[in-house]
């Protein structure tokens, strides 16, 4: 199973065809969008309609600045976090804003977005792992994350910048 997890896209225009040409060039099972999707403007329209057309592959997460507004544009639900069994472990998805209010017992992994900065960190011995924001990065680079035999975190060429075993 594939999966091709962005975030933080917050309904940027530029970057709409940019994830159009990355679900067409990945292929992923599913995909997994970390919230801050929208961002109340008419350009929402074109990446609601892009991600309305893969509502079956899509896990959507709600991130601190979706709204009502952001849902009813959407085809698919959006959940505070989804946990999802990948290669034996369990992986913890969530935007990142309300990461201290989950009980994450029995979590391996963590994939979250919300600091708009790609990398791999440790949380109380949890590794943590942060695709980035497809569209306004912190970090200069515009990212996305596959998760397959590995995490990989991507650059809009797929060149892989960082590899992580699950």
């Amino acid at each position: 199973m594939k999966y091709l997890v962005v975030s933080d896209i917050h309904g940027v225009k530029a970057y709409i065809s940019e994830l159009e040409r990355i679900i067409k060039i990945e292929s992923p099972d599913k995909i997994v969008i970390l919230g801050d999707i929208l961002s109340n403007t008419s350009d929402d329209y074109f990446l609601a309609e892009l991600l309305n057309l893969y509502k079956d592959k899509i896990i959507g997460i709600r991130g601190n600045n979706d709204t009502y507004y952001t849902e009813k544009l959407l085809d698919f639900d959006l959940n505070d976090y989804h946990i999802e069994r990948i290669n034996n472990k369990n992986f913890f998805f969530t935007h990142g804003h309300l990461l201290y209010s989950f009980d994450l017992n029995n979590v391996d992994i963590i994939i979250m977005g919300h600091t708009h900065e790609s990398g791999e960190y440790d949380f109380n011995g949890i590794k943590i792992v942060n695709p980035g924001s497809i569209a306004l990065p912190r970090d200069f680079r515009h990212t996305y994350m596959i998760i397959s035999d590995k995490i990989y975190i991507k650059d809009l060429d797929q060149n892989i910048l960082k590899e992580v075993s699950i």
